[in-house]
């Protein structure tokens, strides 16, 4: 977590929100992706067949190439093994079983007959040593390739930093484009791009979840990186970068309307709380917030501050109701543990 600076016929599903004791999960939309699509039924899915066949797998969140050229992270069902965390990395090389679990428009991204030759975690250092296989990746792949490796280790329970070695040995950069390929972590951003007019050294990161869509219309989350002037506030900050919404052409949408006002962002009882304009209600008639909308704002300020819970209110009332759910958000919305969950 950043240091306050953050098929094809299987069923793909999006995020669970744990709200009020329930916890919600939701269907895939066939919307298109521009305009921003509707939102997806918050009612969770029945457990499938086939998930109760592999129920001695375990659901792990990794990260995978998409068409568009994006590092999204994606959970599969890896099987339980003593050394999970190696195992599930095997399922982002090219050719391996991950391949097969994935939608159409996601792909695994290491490069193809990559072996995983051992992973150690030790006092919060993750180091993987990879077989030579790992280095043939296109130039232009050299820092997704690094993002992808760093943000599914650090995904794992106490792995805040990730060296990479290949045949046994620390690499200290990347041959391609040379980029430092030890002591890394999510300080470094993913899919990074820069804001316009930004003094690189009075800058910060910000990661913000916007939306992505396969081929075949299934809707999902996509974090993006975006380095701005630094702010003292970094919820303020990140609010306001998420209303801005994606870059034009880059074939992300936001489910958040640019016209959101922001009334006030503070840090109080170890959460984010975010009082909000009335903007947030005209998703639909019955003056109800889309869920996208508010799956986006918790993954995005809780990714942004190291915080679990977002307590979201209406010009500072505890008013703001969802499309498809029954009553208001009286309760912090806790952050998933998984993102773009996948049902088998």
């Amino acid at each position: 977590m950043p240091n306050p600076m953050i098929k094809r016929s299987i069923a793909f599903l999006m995020m669970p929100l744990i709200l009020a004791g329930c916890t919600w999960g939701s269907k895939p939309t066939s919307q298109a992706i521009d305009p921003p699509p509707t939102q997806a039924k918050l009612d969770a899915e029945p457990v499938a067949a086939k998930q109760a066949e592999q129920k001695q797998g375990r659901g792990t969140e990794l990260y995978f190439l998409t068409d568009a050229g994006y590092v999204i992270p994606y959970t599969v069902d890896v099987p339980a093994s003593k050394q999970i965390a190696k195992e599930a990395m095997r399922f982002m090389v090219k050719g391996e079983p991950g391949a097969h679990l994935l939608p159409a428009g996601i792909e695994p991204i290491l490069p193809q007959r990559t072996k995983i030759k051992g992973l150690n975690i030790q006092d919060g250092t993750a180091t993987i040593d990879f077989s030579k296989e790992f280095l043939n990746y296109p130039a232009d792949m050299e820092e997704k390739v690094l993002s992808a490796v760093t943000w599914a280790l650090t995904g794992f329970p106490k792995v805040k930093e990730v060296n990479i070695w290949v045949e046994g040995k620390p690499l200290a950069e990347m041959p391609k484009k040379k980029t430092p390929a030890l002591h890394l972590t999510r300080n470094r951003g993913i899919n990074l791009e820069m804001e316009e007019g930004v003094d690189i050294g009075q800058s910060m990161p910000v990661t913000l979840y916007f939306l992505g869509q396969t081929p075949d219309n299934h809707v999902y989350y996509v974090p993006v990186t975006r380095m701005i002037n630094r702010e003292a506030n970094v919820a303020q900050a990140t609010l306001k970068e998420l209303i801005k919404g994606p870059k034009q052409q880059s074939g992300l949408s936001s489910a958040i309307d640019q016209t959101l006002e922001v009334n006030k962002v503070d840090i109080a009882k170890n959460m984010v709380v975010a009082d909000l304009g009335e903007q947030i209600l005209q998703f639909s008639a019955e003056h109800r917030a889309s869920k996208d909308a508010i799956g986006a704002i918790v993954l995005s300020l809780t990714e942004n501050t190291g915080l679990k819970k977002v307590k979201l209110t209406v010009n500072g009332k505890q008013n703001v109701t969802v499309a498809g759910e029954k009553g208001s958000l009286t309760k912090p919305v806790d952050r998933p543990e998984k993102v773009n969950p996948q049902s088998l």
